[in-house]
């Protein structure tokens, strides 16, 4: 996979937006392509990289404007005291960093990990500067902490350790996993952005899932998410197989596998495509699936009752949409993204329902798909991850996958036809509001249209009660 060591300097510097950025710091000083795009190119992946980083001796501001002027974007200040610049030129991102000690590879002893701390000049000498053995980690497929304090200078690289191991298909090293282990509280020291940043992008990689169980024994993700503690334990009753914790994460896990792979599915590279779609920067339909998956039954410790010898969750849907919806916002997710989890938890057993009736009709299907619309393929994936993690050997799961199926060949088949219903029609301003036909009405439906891509409605009812609150404003309809 790595060639010899002069191999990725040379991609790197035939690159055409290396290239241009050579040209444009050249008259300003020593500078040097640093991180992930070297160990990218070490890997044969250059051609995949949009995000630049560039370390250069003395201020950021100059190189920074230089590298915005060749490259046709704008450039920004990130961290004035670190001389910190952010340049967005199209489809590519270069921050450019003043060195943070007396020499490169001293700044670079001050990484995260090994397999970023590579560095290559960008004029002189064509050479990789590998001062650590980030290379022979990436040969070894083992992910290292540049020293013994690396989590703890940073406690995000705690969870940024996973997500980039996730990534690169490596296992961290046990003295990595010990800083962890240490160093986990602090994560709740860190700034809910970047925490977010790195949850949602560990989440959106196909074996991201796979790692939520080494997060738990790490401290990692009860500390992220206290409330899972509770789950430790919890008897779900006879039809599952393992208590709620277990259960949510190999829910998880099965969310993951089927958005990696949904072959068995209506459309797979459609439905593939659909779960790319980012709600909101860095938050895909992917990642908010499998975060969902783990947080379907989060309700189920308050709702927890017994009848005789049977065990219930009454209203664990709806009140989990809502803690959902909470355990996103605190993660700092827009508000799309939030509405569209609480709408994807709180139908979590619609589908299981679907399934379990003698013979569900096309107009009970068109009633879930009206309801859950462009989130309709997140919830029956998560219908059917649900039912795979009730035990070895799940009673239902036949007739909730066929049911699946069936339910995602009608929603692609009434996309295809744009005959998916809106939330409200005309006649429902009309016959529930009392106005007369005419351009108003008109109005108000595109309002709540984008409204409801806004997440701040997701049912009749919501459209409803905004566009009577709407009227009751004085306004006569949407400001």
């Amino acid at each position: 996979m790595i060639g010899e060591a002069r191999s990725p300097a040379a991609r790197c510097r035939n690159h055409p937006v290396v290239a241009r950025l050579a040209a444009a710091c050249a008259p300003l000083g020593p500078a040097w392509l640093v991180g992930g795009a070297v160990r990218d190119a070490a890997l044969g992946r250059l051609d995949r990289v949009t995000d630049w980083d560039v370390a250069v001796a003395g201020g950021g501001a100059r190189p920074a404007a230089a590298v915005a002027a060749a490259l046709g974007g704008t450039a920004f200040s990130l961290d004035a005291a670190r001389g910190a610049w952010r340049v967005a030129a199209g489809r590519h991102t270069v921050d450019v960093v003043a060195l943070r000690a007396p020499s490169i590879e001293a700044d670079l002893a001050l990484r995260d990990f090994t397999v970023n701390a590579l560095a290559v000049p960008l004029a002189g000498p064509e050479e990789l500067l590998d001062p650590l053995g980030g290379l022979a980690d990436l040969a070894a497929g083992v992910l290292r902490s540049c020293s013994d304090r690396a989590v703890a200078d940073d406690p995000l690289r705690a969870l940024r350790a996973y997500r980039l191991a996730a990534g690169l298909g490596l296992s961290l090293s046990g003295e990595l996993r010990g800083q962890i282990r240490a160093g986990a509280a602090g994560l709740a020291r860190v700034a809910p952005e970047r925490v977010s940043t790195e949850w949602f992008a560990l989440l959106d990689r196909p074996e991201g899932a796979g790692r939520l169980r080494d997060l738990l024994a790490d401290g990692v993700l009860e500390t992220l998410l206290p409330f899972v503690r509770e789950w430790r334990g919890l008897d779900q009753g006879s039809y599952h197989a393992y208590d709620l914790l277990e259960h949510s994460l190999r829910a998880a896990e099965a969310a993951g596998r089927l958005a990696a792979a949904p072959d068995g599915f209506p459309e797979p590279a459609r439905l593939a495509a659909h779960l790319d779609e980012e709600l909101e920067q860095g938050l895909t339909r992917r990642a908010l699936l499998v975060c969902a998956a783990l947080l379907h039954d989060i309700a189920k410790p308050e709702t927890a009752s017994w009848d005789g010898d049977r065990r219930r969750f009454i209203g664990h849907e709806a009140r989990g949409g809502h803690l959902a919806r909470k355990a996103l916002e605190g993660l700092r997710a827009g508000r799309r993204a939030r509405a569209a989890a609480q709408r994807i938890v709180a139908a979590h057993l619609r589908l299981f329902h679907l399934a379990t009736q003698p013979s569900p009709t096309r107009r009970a299907r068109l009633r879930y798909l009206r309801d859950l619309r462009t989130e309709a393929p997140e919830a029956v994936l998560l219908a059917v991850a649900d039912e795979r993690a009730t035990g070895p050997e799940p009673p239902s799961l036949a007739a909730v996958e066929r049911t699946a199926r069936e339910v995602l060949a009608l929603y692609w088949e009434l996309a295809d036809a744009r005959e998916i219903p809106p939330l409200v029609r005309g006649r429902d301003l009309v016959e529930e509001l009392g106005l007369a036909p005419g351009p108003r009405v008109g109005a108000i439906l595109r309002a709540l249209a984008e409204a409801e891509a806004r997440g701040e409605v997701g049912t009749r009812a919501d459209a409803l009660a905004l566009a009577r609150r709407w009227l009751a404003s004085g306004g006569g309809g949407p400001p």
